[in-house]
């Protein structure tokens, strides 16, 4: 039988699956399989070893990341009220335990995000403390752009070209960095979870500055310089009745319409105009390099010792041009998410950088189909089929170092209660999902079995639509 039918096969009954005991036995202190041998460097960094990209754990050994991106949220404190009687230390290792028991391997998001800890009831020092008690590696953030949830009434987007901003920058750095820059169980930084998710607002932004700003400036000066002064030139893209180009800086208010948020959407960037496309894309572009720049710099002069995650954005957030011209300053691509429209394997490739999906999805569900349905899927036991078809494809793929999946140990309150959202593992009164409990246990703790043996391409791409399949077979609306 064909390898990848036995994978396949393997994958579609995995729910079935008791749980197994967590696997310790030629492992490193990091959690690293010995059967990979790198470099013994002192701090993680990335090396590729017979075709596939890896992980290095500071004792020189291989290493696939397995995470929660919100296995600590501040939106836990209703499940710690109603599990643990509000005692939060309890909590905190109570949660921490069970990720580990589950096979949970890393904290690629940090111990938390600012925009899920937002009234503050993770305690960070306390969270690297237990990981630092148990040899769990965890990545730092240095924040770059706030998600659009961190937002208050009133609040503004930052002029990402103001050297306020960049002394910002270099300051958040200096305090981070200086911090963990000797640390061998930091994996790295990286600039949050808010970085051009949208990105007609941050353009749209920019254009909008008084005059004299120096975001306005810069991409009036970008657009200028592409239509090398033409006014009657920009006037026939964009129906405009400019008689000087420099309007652009002081009475034109210049605007994208939201579709351009998912231009890279094969179906979308179709339905655009080819030209203010390619001016957009040039927007972007330039923001993009002169963050990631920025980042780079700050960081590095304080720390030359760890890796550089850079944003973890939506895979449809930049174009190829974008992501290769990004590349120099960054270590791994970070997408969110595999996507059926969009290869990330494609941008990898292009930018000659290793993988890491940095929010990655298996569905919530939302009893009684009511909610926003976002990511929706018919059950719990159907996240189980979709985490193990999500993690087999991403085990398989060489280019892949890591995951870290959207997800949180217990069912949440605030905002995602009131979306009627249930991503945990356990309920709100501690319930345990056991299928999914199962499947995801039994997964993780196959991790070495399955990622030092790579697909081929033709197999890559079977478990690529087995995936797809059965998102379309469990979801709740039609797509994802």
């Amino acid at each position: 039988m064909p390898r990848v039918l036995l994978l396949l096969i393997a994958v579609a009954f995995a729910n079935h699956a008791a749980a197994t005991e967590p696997v310790t036995s030629g492992l490193d202190q990091y959690g690293g399989t010995t059967a990979i041998k790198g470099k013994a460097t002192g701090f993680f960094h990335i090396e590729q070893i017979d075709g596939r990209n890896w992980f290095i754990t500071p004792d020189g050994n291989g290493f696939f990341a397995v995470a929660l991106s919100h296995m600590l949220s501040g939106e836990s404190d209703l499940a710690c009220r109603n599990i643990y009687d509000g005692d939060a230390d309890a909590w905190l290792k109570g949660s921490f335990a069970k990720a580990r028991e589950m096979g949970f391997n890393c904290a690629l998001g940090s111990a938390t995000s600012p925009e899920r800890n937002l009234n503050g009831f993770v305690d960070v020092e306390k969270a690297e403390t237990l990981f630092r008690e148990a040899n769990f590696p965890f990545s730092v953030g240095v924040i770059l752009l706030k998600h659009p949830w961190e937002f208050v009434d009133g609040e503004t987007l930052p002029d990402i070209f103001d050297p306020d901003y960049e002394q910002l920058i270099r300051s958040r750095a200096a305090q981070v960095c200086t911090r963990y820059k000797d640390d061998p169980l930091c994996m790295g930084y990286y600039y949050g979870f808010g970085a051009f998710n949208k990105s007609d607002e941050w353009v749209n932004h920019h254009f909008s500055l008084p005059p004299g700003s120096p975001g306005r400036e810069v991409l009036c000066d970008l657009l200028i310089q592409r239509y090398q002064g033409d006014a009657e030139k920009f006037n026939e893209v964009y129906g405009t009745s400019l008689k000087d180009m420099a309007e652009l800086k002081s009475t034109y208010c210049l605007t994208y319409d939201k579709q351009y948020e998912r231009r890279n959407f094969p179906i979308v960037g179709k339905s655009l105009d080819e030209r203010k496309l390619a001016d957009f894309e040039a927007i972007v572009s330039h923001m993009c390099v002169s963050l990631y720049k920025l980042g780079h710099s700050a960081i590095r002069r304080f720390d030359t010792n760890h890796l550089i995650l850079g944003s973890f954005i939506k895979e449809w957030a930049l174009s190829m041009d974008s992501w290769k011209r990004a590349a120099p300053y960054v270590d791994m691509i970070a997408p969110q998410h595999v996507n059926e429209f969009i290869s990330v394997n494609e941008i990898g490739k292009a930018t000659g950088l290793p993988i890491i999906f940095s929010d990655e999805y298996f569905g919530f569900h939302y009893p009684g189909g009511k909610g926003s349905l976002h990511a929706g899927l018919v059950s719990h036991d159907a996240r189980a089929e979709v985490y193990a078809a999500n993690l087999m494809r991403h085990f398989k793929d060489p280019q892949v170092l890591g995951v870290t999946y959207c997800a949180c140990m217990y069912d949440q309150g605030g905002n995602t209660l009131a979306k009627n959202n249930q991503n945990g593992f356990y309920s709100l009164r501690g319930e345990p999902r056991q299928t999914l409990i199962e499947t995801v246990t039994k997964m993780n703790h196959s991790v070495y079995e399955h990622v030092r043996n790579p697909a081929s391409p033709d197999e890559l791409n079977q478990l690529h639509e087995f995936l797809f399949d059965k998102w379309k077979e469990h979801s709740v609306r039609k797509g994802r």
